[in-house]
């Protein structure tokens, strides 16, 4: 019975001392998740299956009912100058653009909050013109 225990002994030990580099074998485990911009990409090409016509009637309805005319009130009001008619002009043109040419979600999505932040950029400048 003595000489079991002994056995035991010097097999545990080599375990323990393997316990402490435990941490390489869970490194080894971690997954890698996707970037944000992989997941907005798969998100779209969900969406744009699904919902392809609600996303070009919403981003139309959007830009050329509330978005550009706000846009262009705004710079009426505060002088009427021509480098910001323009600008207003082009993020209507980018979702106008995007969207006649049936291109997918992935495209659509970005380009039309690029156009309103460039609407809101324009009006933020109207105010300092």
């Amino acid at each position: 019975m003595g000489s079991k225990f002994k056995s035991m002994s010097t097999t545990i030990s080599p375990i323990k001392s393997f316990d402490h580099g435990h941490v390489y074998h869970l490194a080894t485990l971690a997954t890698k998740r996707p970037s944000a911009l992989s997941r907005f990409f798969k998100w779209a090409a969900d969406e744009d299956q699904e919902r392809h016509i609600g996303w070009v009637g919403i981003t139309m309805t959007i830009m050329t009912a509330i978005c550009f005319p706000l846009t262009m009130a705004v710079i009426l009001m505060n002088g009427a100058a021509f480098g910001p008619i323009v600008a207003a002009m082009t993020s209507l043109v980018l979702v106008v653009v995007t969207n006649l040419a049936a291109l997918p979600t992935k495209y659509t999505i970005p380009f039309f909050f690029m156009g309103i932040l460039i609407d809101i950029v324009v009006i933020a400048i109207t105010f300092f013109i």
